[in-house]
């Protein structure tokens, strides 16, 4: 939003100079990205929040002006000329009797609550005044012909987007809003035909559609050269159907812009009455009729604020009255309840924004000004029965432990395309898909974390990484299971450091390694990889994870073709975890192991095993033979080579014996050791080495 500030001054003093105008303006809140010069005159460049529809107008932000600098709001007067102006009295409509000429029926009320629609007679088409483009141009709009210009002029001043039509080129003086009829199309003012769908909303006069409602006006009826009769159309749309028909459309302009964000209500008669006067005043027209449609604007929103609690919120010792004039500066009506410390506030039409008592009491910390609120940090105690017991500290300390692992949190998005559904092996009927997506490469809700790891895989490769060690916790949702629930994705790609001379490529043991370390800290009980194939992984990379004999999940290598689509060439190894799976087994805090004080004694074992039997199977005989003794097996090598007879593979455990109560002899370890030999040969027909 452009604001020339010569324009500005014409409704509020300003003493400020311009860097500390912009500086005020965007303390609080209303931030200004820029400062330009345009013809000699300075021009601020401001960035408005969506839910600050009140300040896309010249008007609008010379009211913030006036609140944050104590000065007195000027409004121009509609029946007047530029220069009149009036201190607190808003623009009012021209007084005239409705004319049967004109003609205006609403068909549609949801989608247009208010039609204005003003009869101009005796115009003469020609340049507008210099001012006028002069303001124009500093807000980014061409000058075109002088009705045309005062429709946009009075757009930036009110926020309130206006529209003139050749009244002679509407068929029988009707004007019709009604939703489009099926396949009809239009021709619209930028010059391209488009199709319309009859969810769309048009401004219709008894033949053809002549405009699309609150988007731009169509070819055939726009103000031309001969025009003498201009009907000057101000209404209110519903901001959800002006913003669904734009995007569909693939059209954005002024008007859309204010009418998605939501008009003041009041506005359309003070706009089409500021327009209607300068139309008389610089077209030479005169005001033949006036037609009022649909719903005037109802009373003011009431919000109860009680001032204790909102200087509890600041942090303030702001006093009732303190806040009542505040407020009013913001136009709002203040009225005591009967109580101290209550008050109600009736909020003006034009702050839609503001719906609740916490929305007053930003509106009172924007107006002391967040850089002199108070920066003290208030203190709270979690209730003791609690803890980590709540869901969000559950996933608090999922994130955490995922952290100490190595690992670094992304956020993905939970919208995505067709193609990357059929990418990772999902269907579109395996997804659910919005019916009104923004854009097709988020149409569908992801029904795998999957598809948000492979794509900061990719984007991070593309950037130069050379390691990526990446966790996400968030929801999926399916239509096999249409009620989100909440996973965890590990993924890995590139190198793992071990230590600061050690660098080894990320495989799937790296991954297993990980999986299991992230649920033996976490849950009791026992973890199994079952060799599982999936879509989207390599066929003998690919693996269920279950956890007490329950699946929770899936793990391996991204698969060659999944990858080469990416434009990643090295390995990616992914894993998906149930969060609920593993929250269930969740280990009690009682449940802590007092570190030992007596040393271990460790022995190796290496055995030439079929390539078939799964590494789980050794790894549970050893702790059934070995028992309590056994306390710690890792698997320190798995060997193929010449000396490794076809179909084998040989495996070497690394086993800790320890006894929490004394010190084991090296005799009793050999038995224990000899005895696990022994087990492992006879029941998987293993051979030692």
């Amino acid at each position: 939003m452009k604001v020339p500030l010569e324009w500005l001054k014409e409704y509020v003093t300003i003493r400020l100079s311009p860097t500390a105008l912009a500086e005020r303006l965007t303390m609080t809140g209303l931030e200004v990205v820029g400062l330009h010069q345009v013809e000699k005159e300075a021009v601020l460049d401001l960035e408005i929040t969506p839910n600050r529809a009140d300040c896309l107008s010249i008007i609008g932000v010379a009211r913030e002006v006036a609140a944050i600098t104590g000065q007195r709001l000027k409004v121009p007067l509609a029946q007047g000329s530029r220069l009149k102006v009036q201190g607190k009295s808003r623009p009012s409509a021209l007084s005239l009797e409705p004319s049967a000429s004109v003609n205006v029926r609403i068909e549609d009320r949801a989608g247009c609550q208010r039609y204005i629609g003003r009869l101009i007679e005796g115009v003469r088409i020609g340049p507008s005044p210099d001012w006028m483009q002069r303001r124009l141009l500093a807000c980014g709009a061409r000058p075109i012909n002088n009705v045309v210009d005062i429709t946009n002029y009075v757009l930036f001043e009110y926020g309130q987007p206006l529209h003139a039509f050749d009244f002679d080129r509407l068929a029988q003086g009707t004007i019709l809003i009604r939703r489009a009829r099926p396949q009809e199309s239009i021709t619209m003012l930028d010059g391209v035909a488009r199709t319309l769908s009859g969810d769309m909303l048009v401004i219709a006069d008894a033949v053809r559609a002549v405009a699309v409602a609150g988007v731009m006006g169509g070819m055939g009826s726009e103000v031309a050269q001969g025009t003498t009769r201009v009907l000057l159309e101000s209404a209110l749309f519903d901001p959800i159907s002006v913003r669904r028909t734009a995007r569909a459309l693939g059209v954005t302009s002024e008007s859309s812009y204010r009418f998605e964000r939501g008009v003041d209500p009041a506005g359309v008669e003070a706009a089409s009455g500021r327009a209607a006067a300068l139309l008389c005043e610089l077209a030479g027209g005169t005001l033949r009729a006036s037609v009022d449609a649909g719903t005037k604007p109802s009373k003011r929103t009431v919000i109860a604020l009680d001032s204790t609690r909102v200087n509890r919120w600041l942090g303030t010792h702001l006093s009732p009255a303190a806040m009542r004039t505040s407020l009013a500066t913001l136009s709002c009506r203040v009225a005591a309840s009967g109580h101290g410390t209550l008050m109600r506030v009736g909020v003006p039409s034009f702050r839609q924004d503001l719906r609740g008592d916490v929305d007053l009491a930003e509106e009172l910390a924007r107006l002391q000004g967040y850089d002199r609120l108070p920066n003290h940090v208030p203190t709270s105690a979690l209730p003791q029965d609690q803890g980590d017991s709540t869901p969000f500290w559950r996933l608090q300390s999922l994130r955490c432990l995922c952290a100490s692992l190595g690992l670094a949190e992304t956020i993905s998005w939970s919208l995505i395309s067709e193609t990357e559904l059929a990418r990772c092996g999902f269907s579109p009927a395996q997804a659910i898909r919005l019916v009104n997506p923004l854009s097709q490469d988020h149409a569908y809700l992801r029904p795998s974390l999957l598809m948000g790891l492979l794509q900061t895989v990719r984007r991070n490769v593309t950037q130069g990484t050379a390691a990526i060690h990446v966790f996400e916790v968030g929801a999926v949702a399916s239509r096999q299971e249409p009620v989100e629930s909440v996973r965890l994705g590990l993924a890995l790609w590139g190198t793992w450091v071990r230590d600061w001379h050690a660098h080894e490529p990320c495989d799937f043991f790296r991954l297993k390694g990980l999986i299991e370390m992230l649920i033996g800290r976490l849950c009791q009980g026992e973890v199994r990889f079952v060799p599982t194939p999936h879509r989207w992984a390599e066929p003998t990379v690919s693996t269920a994870v279950a956890l007490n004999g329950e699946a929770i999940g899936v793990a391996g290598q991204v698969s060659r073709v999944v990858a080469e689509a990416l434009d990643v060439e090295q390995p990616v190894w992914v894993a998906e975890l149930s969060v609920s799976g593993l929250l269930k087994a969740k280990r009690s805090p009682t449940a802590i192991r007092i570190p030992a004080t007596l040393p271990p004694v460790k022995r190796d074992l290496s055995i030439l095993v079929d390539e078939h039997t799964h590494f789980e199977e050794f790894y549970r005989a050893i702790g059934e033979v070995g028992g309590t003794l056994a306390s710690h097996v890792e698997l320190i090598d798995r060997y193929t080579g010449k000396s490794i007879p076809q179909g084998k593979y040989s495996l070497t455990f690394s086993i800790e014996y320890r006894d929490p109560s004394r010190t084991l002899t090296a005799a009793e370890v050999d038995v224990l050791h000899q005895r696990i030999g022994q087990a492992l040969a006879s029941r998987f027909g293993a051979t030692l080495r």
